[in-house]
């Protein structure tokens, strides 16, 4: 027996399905096509870097790159010319006042100071024995007046007893003895005052003579300090507590008088020297606080000194420590320094885009509100830091904005942002 089948047609669902993705892919060209006339210029979103205007307390900085540096330096040299003999220190090595650094020598320099030495010992006993034979003239001169006057006076006395007698006219003295009297009288006198002249004289000239023999030892005696002094410095000592820097010696090597030994520098004694480019130095001044960052710790300080030049295209700005420093501050250790130049409140403010100038009008691009194009605004600015700044019109707060370099697309007012 035949049974007959009836078979049931398909319902067409692949021409449906084709239409649906004709009208979805007709949608995405009509909108593409029409997002491609909102803007001239695209760019993929990965490539950009976008910022929110924010508002509240703008702090104004100022950064700059550098390194610490001794404030207090000392460099010690040679006093004479020598040889590097021992080296006790090494650079960076802590030393106190007085340590031994170098040790350095020069026999010539030991053999002047023996031989200065014995002169002024020379000289010394020669001193002395001027004094006593001085001393003894003098004695013999003094003996000699004592004489002379004792002479006189004995003359004297004859003399007055003659005159006496002649006064009388007893005859008992002649005329002729008489006057023999009186001119060996007059003779002793005169011989009495010259000797006591020749005294004062031989006094003055044995007080001159001791002045010269003093004056030619303490020349002795100054050019054996002097050499002492030289001798001395072979030991290279520190002159403060400090740290050694530096040490451009090595054992064995001739330096010259005046040649340097040693740097060093007070430990506790470290500025910051910070390079703030040409264009960010109008703000800074002397008193601001400055934050130090040695990527281990952050010290806080002031800025001591502005320099005045300006060196490739930086100025050097000097930082004092207002604090203790860290273990990790030592001399030419890179640092970085934010200068802080002012402190605003209530205002708005902005990652800075590249380009954009402090206290200008300068164009932003400014994302839509669906943040698929960015439109080319106008905004005036105010301050400016190192990172951010100061919007005085032209953006609101929760605006975004590119801070991309804009050279790509700056002659287009809007673009789009795939």
């Amino acid at each position: 027996m035949d049974i007959n089948i009836s078979r049931k047609k398909k319902p067409q669902t692949r021409w449906v399905l084709i239409i649906i993705l004709a009208i979805s892919v007709l949608s995405v060209l009509i909108r593409y096509l029409w997002l491609l006339g909102q803007a001239d210029f695209s760019i993929e979103r990965n490539k950009l870097v976008f910022a929110e205007v924010k508002h509240g307390t703008f702090i104004v900085s100022v950064r700059g790159n550098g390194v610490l540096e001794p404030d207090h330096i000392q460099w010690l040299s040679a006093g004479v010319d020598a040889k590097v003999e021992k080296l006790a220190v090494k650079a960076g090595n802590f030393v106190k006042a007085g340590d031994l650094l170098v040790e350095l020598s020069n026999p010539q320099l030991l053999q002047q100071l023996a031989e200065t030495r014995w002169e002024l010992e020379a000289r010394e006993a020669e001193a002395i024995a001027s004094n006593v034979a001085q001393e003894e003239a003098l004695l013999a001169q003094k003996a000699k007046v004592l004489g002379a006057k004792l002479d006189y006076e004995n003359s004297l006395l004859k003399y007055n007893a003659q005159t006496e007698l002649l006064t009388k006219t007893t005859g008992t003295v002649s005329k002729l003895a008489y006057e023999q009297t009186r001119l060996t009288t007059e003779q002793l006198r005169q011989r009495w005052t010259i000797s006591t002249q020749q005294r004062s004289k031989m006094e003055e000239n044995l007080v001159a003579q001791g002045n010269a023999r003093i004056a030619r030892l303490n020349k002795t005696r100054r050019s054996l300090e002097s050499i002492q002094q030289k001798v001395d410095n072979l030991q290279v000592r520190a002159s403060i507590d400090s740290v050694v820097l530096d040490l451009p010696v090595e054992l064995g090597q001739r330096i010259a008088m005046g040649a340097s030994i040693a740097k060093l520098a007070e430990h506790n004694s470290l500025i910051a020297a910070l390079k703030v480019p040409e264009l960010q130095i109008r703000d800074v001044r002397k008193g601001q606080t400055v934050v130090i960052d040695t990527r281990n710790n952050k010290m806080q300080g002031i800025v001591a000194r502005v320099d005045p030049a300006v060196v490739n295209g930086n100025v050097q700005v000097d930082v004092a420590f207002s604090g203790p420093l860290p273990p990790d501050a030592r001399a030419d250790l890179s640092v970085e320094g934010e200068i802080i130049v002012a402190e605003i409140e209530n205002t708005l403010y902005v990652d800075r885009p590249i380009f954009a100038q402090s206290e200008s009008q300068s164009p932003v691009y400014k994302l839509t509100d669906n943040e698929q194009f960015a439109q080319r605004v106008m905004v005036n600015t105010g301050y400016g830091s190192s990172s951010e700044i100061q919007i005085m019109q032209g953006l609101s707060a929760g605006d975004k904005v590119v801070t991309s370099d804009p050279s790509l697309w700056d002659k287009h007012q809007k673009i789009r942002i795939n």
